[in-house]
């Protein structure tokens, strides 16, 4: 559950301001998990609040195209959000959102019914969606509480996005209290250094699980991963592949973790299924275009 928004970038590296040729897709943490896993060979819905516009049909059409069951009330009082980045080879990549306001962000917790978690074997939830509004952040509580009701594994992803948030203090109010209530937590070094400023891996592990999650998971980029699973330390090195752009990797990394749980893998399997699935978001310039399919990862 999450918002999506449509991506463009130049078609050249060149800045925004200087770009006159743009390349489009899509892109929302959760709708990137939903494609990963999806193309993992599972059965995957995501619900949200989508435009009446031309861009909330194309979100539509790609995601069911990739085999995502989509369950999204269309708003027409509201734009499907949008999002520009830069395609940079070094130094730091500039993305501007245009997401206030968006349909996504007026999901609240009547668009939730229990028929939609009926049968769901994980949730998959973000920190993003709580920073969107105030009825969002109401809707992801309504769906952990949807969640529990269906016997359904709570997976959380904090995704911390500074330009979402006032100030840290915020992102900690609000988020902490999430990740006390999730079974699994997959969280990101940037998103640590937030939430548990000044912690070593060990102890931030050590502090998400102390609060209440089975597992968590630190995901640390190019220097792999390490975890805290089936009460012990672990770690996975990260998958080597040639790097054209981050973006996705993490939610890759998630969904792969996520399929191994579903598989019924043991930690070691699922982090190194994670690792390859998150790698290969970041082969290609898109989100989530460069996510394997089963097969590609021997799982068919």
């Amino acid at each position: 559950m999450g918002e999506v928004m449509v991506l463009l970038w130049p078609a050249g590296m060149e800045p925004l301001e200087e770009a006159t040729l743009f390349e489009r897709s899509f892109g929302g943490a959760e709708a990137n998990a939903a494609i990963a896993l999806a193309r993992l060979g599972h059965r995957v819905r995501w619900i949200s609040r989508l435009g009446d516009d031309a861009f909330g049909r194309y979100v539509r059409r790609r995601l069911e195209h990739e085999g995502v069951q989509v369950d999204a009330a269309i708003d027409a009082q509201a734009p499907t959000a949008v999002f520009f980045k830069e395609r940079v080879l070094t130094g730091p990549r500039r993305v501007a959102y245009y997401r206030r306001g968006s349909a996504a962000s007026r999901l609240g917790p009547d668009d939730l019914r229990p028929e939609q978690f009926g049968g769901a074997r994980v949730v998959h939830l973000s920190g993003i969606t709580p920073a969107l509004s105030t009825s969002c952040a109401e809707a992801v509580w309504r769906a952990f509480g949807l969640a529990r009701e269906a016997g359904a594994l709570v997976s959380f992803d904090p995704n911390v996005r500074r330009q979402l948030w006032p100030d840290e203090e915020s992102v900690r109010a609000t988020l902490l209290p999430l990740i006390a209530q999730a079974d699994l937590v997959l969280l990101g070094d940037e998103d640590a250094a937030v939430l548990y400023p000044g912690l070593s891996e060990e102890d931030i592990l050590r502090a998400v699980t102390s609060a209440g999650p089975q597992s968590a998971v630190l995901k640390l980029g190019a220097r792999g991963a390490t975890a805290w699973c089936e009460g012990r330390l672990m770690a996975v090195e990260a998958y080597p592949i040639q790097v054209v752009d981050t973006v996705g990797a993490g939610d890759g990394f998630a969904a792969g973790y996520i399929a191994g749980l579903l598989r019924g893998f043991d930690a070691e399997q699922r982090l190194a299924l994670a690792a390859r699935v998150g790698a290969s978001a970041v082969s290609v310039a898109g989100d989530w275009e460069g996510y394997p399919r089963a097969a590609e990862v021997g799982l068919a």
